[in-house]
């Protein structure tokens, strides 16, 4: 049997977007000898199966492996060539051409990312480019739902720039019914003041993958979860919280993966106006099965 491992980071300051698409990805890798590492100051047990937790400032590796996946913005070149030294195969995860990756198999997710990252490539290097290879969570596919007049609000895992409160005192006055998830319990506390509010706390992805199904319009940032809204063909607003996410959403605006970016949260109402107003058109790339891709190229390869 095939011995298979991945490694990503996730937490408080780090978001869970690398988490959560390295994991769909293993999902479809889990019944050869798969290992999970997470290096993450939260522990995920009741979100994941089968994590073991590591640290990349510790990071050590002994076992031989037929597959290596590596998913991180952390990890130094020294660690991709140790673990290159112990793998047949290296599936290396970018986002921006971060390194001069060790030989083996880079996935891009970036609808550009051939044209602005890989236009040049190497020999004996494997290229996934590009949206085909999205990976979207099995319920989304699998879980049945109508859809609701409601909007849908999730700025990353930590809203690392506060912007929550912001955006919904801004859509106070707004005939619509608002669904924010949040997982600070002090903002918690201020979004259940506000009216049209429903706060999802730390939910369960079951409950969060509903929720993002059922509703019609969404505000969320440069991440996963713009990705998985386009799947759903649902209407979004992009919020940049980091600055390597302008370059990706201007990405995602370009290939209709999002409606529209959101500069100001006083404009918040205004474009969801526009959007309630307006038929949005969608990229037709994002088809589900960009898993099944990846584990196909990842076996021819082997």
């Amino acid at each position: 049997m095939l011995k298979v491992a991945f490694f990503t980071e996730a937490g408080s300051k780090r978001g869970f977007g690398h988490l959560i698409r390295s994991y769909t990805i293993f999902e479809e890798f889990k019944h050869f000898d798969a290992t999970f590492f997470l290096d993450s100051d939260i522990n995920f047990d009741d979100k994941f199966q089968n994590l073991h937790y590591f640290s990349w400032s510790k990071f050590t590796i002994d076992t031989q492996y037929d597959i290596v996946l590596i998913d991180s913005y952390e990890a130094d070149l020294e660690i991709y060539k140790r673990v290159h030294k112990h793998t047949k195969v290296l599936i290396s995860i970018d986002d921006f051409k971060r390194l001069e990756y060790p030989q083996g198999l880079i996935i891009n997710f970036a609808p550009d990312a051939e044209k602005l990252y890989y236009s040049t490539k190497k020999y004996n290097y494997k290229y996934l480019l590009g949206l085909n290879y999205i990976p979207i969570r099995k319920a989304f596919k699998e879980l049945e739902v109508k859809k609701k007049e409601q909007l849908f609000i999730m700025l990353g895992g930590t809203d690392i720039k506060n912007l929550t409160l912001d955006i919904v005192k801004n859509l106070q006055e707004i005939n619509l019914n608002i669904v924010v998830v949040h997982n600070d319990l002090k903002t918690v506390e201020q979004l259940k003041q506000m009216k049209h509010i429903t706060v999802l706390y730390k939910p369960k992805d079951i409950m969060l993958i509903k929720t993002m199904k059922e509703s019609s319009f969404a505000i969320t940032t440069a991440s996963m979860s713009a990705y998985e809204l386009s799947y759903l063909k649902t209407p979004t607003l992009i919020v940049e919280v980091a600055e390597n996410q302008k370059n990706g959403s201007e990405q995602l605006l370009k290939h209709k993966i999002i409606t529209y970016i959101l500069d100001k949260p006083t404009e918040a109402k205004l474009y969801i106006e526009k959007m309630r107003a307006n038929k949005c058109k969608f990229t037709d790339k994002i088809d589900g099965l960009g898993t099944k891709r990846i584990y196909k190229e990842v076996m021819e390869l082997l």
